[in-house]
């Protein structure tokens, strides 16, 4: 289980090195979903053309488990992706990725010349970039008629929950925002409270 508080990058941050003739390039950034590292890979590529290799590591947050990928990009196994993957676990962030693109400068770097070079260019972009932590939560949605929305709103205030919706003379679906831990003491309040007229359904995931 995942905690529902989480940190990560609230922009990018950028980073430019140089070892032994080869440089390198780091660009960390949040990701807003799960199509965000293809989109920003394909636009470093575009971007720098002519670069020797594009290395990247990502750490995702899906369906309440922790992705973490990572790619080497033509560079010898574990000595790019990984040691990017490696900072963004030492700096506890989730949902987010890093490029680091290399321009080759003609002398090899070893192993752990890589290793290094990588890891500090990734190191580099992440302390550039702003740390901000995110909450999580899950909706509850209750289809409330107008005299009874109070109720929604009173153990709203309760939960120090946010509610979306409401104020309709007809009814309206109103959206309250919980954390994980307190929905199933939410909905069984809201019925009581209702004296079964409002039934609280699970919604989406929120993250703010």
């Amino acid at each position: 289980m995942l905690n529902e508080d989480f940190w990560t990058l609230e922009g990018p941050g950028t980073a430019h090195t140089r070892v032994l003739g080869s440089r390198f390039s780091a660009r960390a950034f949040p990701l807003e979903d799960s199509e965000s590292m293809e989109s920003a890979l394909a636009v470093a590529k575009k971007l720098y053309h002519d670069a020797s290799h594009h290395c990247w590591a990502c750490i995702e947050r899906k369906d309440n488990e922790l992705l973490q990928t990572q790619s080497d990009a033509g560079e010898p196994k574990g000595t790019a992706g990984l040691p990017i993957l490696q900072e963004l676990r030492k700096s506890a962030l989730e949902n987010c990725g890093i490029i680091v693109t290399r321009w080759f400068g003609g002398t090899k770097l070893g192993t752990g010349g890589l290793v290094r070079a990588y890891g500090e260019c990734a190191a580099l972009a992440i302390q550039d970039g702003n740390r901000i932590q995110r909450r999580t939560g899950v909706t509850v949605e209750v289809d409330a008629n107008y005299d009874l929305q109070n109720i929604v709103f009173q153990l709203a205030t309760k939960f120090f929950a946010k509610v979306e919706g409401g104020t309709e003379s007809e009814g309206t679906v109103m959206k309250v925002r919980l954390k994980r831990k307190q929905v199933d003491e939410f909905i069984v309040a809201l019925r009581d409270q209702s004296a079964g007229k409002l039934i609280g359904n699970i919604g989406d995931v929120w993250i703010s």
